[in-house]
């Protein structure tokens, strides 16, 4: 527990002799300030909790001195500590300077000790009290965190770290309303790893995972920062481009055969090529009816690419292959 810091401040060097004496063997920490100005160097130099301060002193008197601690330092504790004992005079010292206690003099150890242990016992309550709130937010903001990231693994595949079929059927059903409300078209890429059961069963399925792994990277790679890919499931990828006709999707889908064509993907002694096949269908002025029906189409073309030899787009597109 650290220790607590008092400031004393008063004009009278004989009022600070006596503070000294009556606190000499006191365990918190001591300072003296003869004035305003000097406490104010003192409270911008050292970690003070608690200021005990004289009313009536030259310069910056008492009152404008708890002014300005509680406009620049709020958390710090402040008492009185004055000759004066009428109601009308302290009441501006109260009213504006927020005072913990009151103080009268001449000083009397009767009244200065208790008074004093229970400033101190006050600075430690508020300390906890702000640990617990610290630790309250803290735990909030933990489990915030904890939150959110169980969120994104509910959305993301593990494995590749592409988004998984949950938050595919969103993003489909919000780019098919746009296009529609706007008249603009959009494509979908339905993308089949060519063989995938082989490579599992001649490498095994540790090397297959690499190979999915693999593929995601070159796929982000390939398409624009506009463009959203999925792990629809197993081997298959799916990618959704926004503002894109069919005749750009075949061209996007060229470049991902390309990709897949010329990379080799290694472990070890195992090097191993893997091909795509890739289904492209777009909406375009109201056709196909719903998202669904897009899907389906894509698919049933992906389905055509694989029976005509793999390694392929196909689609309604005079460019594809």
């Amino acid at each position: 527990m650290r220790q607590v810091n008092i400031l004393f401040v008063d004009d009278e060097v004989y009022t600070l002799h006596a503070l000294r004496r009556l606190l000499a063997r006191s365990d918190y920490g001591k300072f003296f300030a003869g004035s305003g100005q000097e406490a104010l160097e003192l409270l911008a130099d050292q970690q003070i909790d608690i200021v005990v301060t004289d009313m009536k002193m030259p310069g910056i008197d008492g009152l404008t001195l708890l002014t300005l601690i509680k406009q620049h330092h709020p958390h710090i504790l402040r008492l009185v500590l004055s000759a004066h004992t009428q109601a009308d005079q302290l009441l501006p010292c109260i009213n504006r300077g927020e005072v913990f206690r009151f103080l009268t003099k001449p000083l009397d150890p009767r009244q200065l000790h208790p008074m004093i242990a229970e400033a101190i016992a006050a600075v430690r309550k508020r300390e906890r009290e702000s640990k617990q709130v610290r630790d309250l937010r803290d735990s909030l903001t933990r489990k915030e965190d904890n939150e959110r990231r169980l969120e994104i693994l509910s959305v993301t595949d593990p494995l590749t770290g592409l988004y998984n079929r949950r938050p595919f059927q969103h993003a489909l059903e919000h780019e098919f309303r746009q296009s529609k409300r706007y008249g603009t078209d959009f494509s979908l890429l339905l993308l089949d790893l060519d063989h995938f059961k082989q490579v599992n069963d001649t490498y095994g399925h540790a090397f297959g995972d690499l190979v999915l792994r693999a593929f995601a990277v070159r796929l982000q790679q390939t398409i624009r920062d506009c463009d959203l890919a999925f792990r629809y499931g197993g081997e298959e990828f799916v990618v959704l481009l926004p503002r894109t006709d069919l005749r750009e999707s075949c061209v996007l889908a060229e470049r991902i055969l390309v990709e897949c064509r010329t990379h080799q993907v290694r472990q070890g002694a195992i090097s191993h090529m893997n091909t795509v096949s890739i289904g492209a269908e777009s909406y375009c002025t109201g056709r196909p009816a719903t998202p669904e029906e897009l899907v389906e189409q894509a698919d049933r073309l992906l389905y055509l690419a694989k029976q005509s030899g793999r390694d392929q787009v196909r689609a309604n597109c005079p460019q594809a292959t």
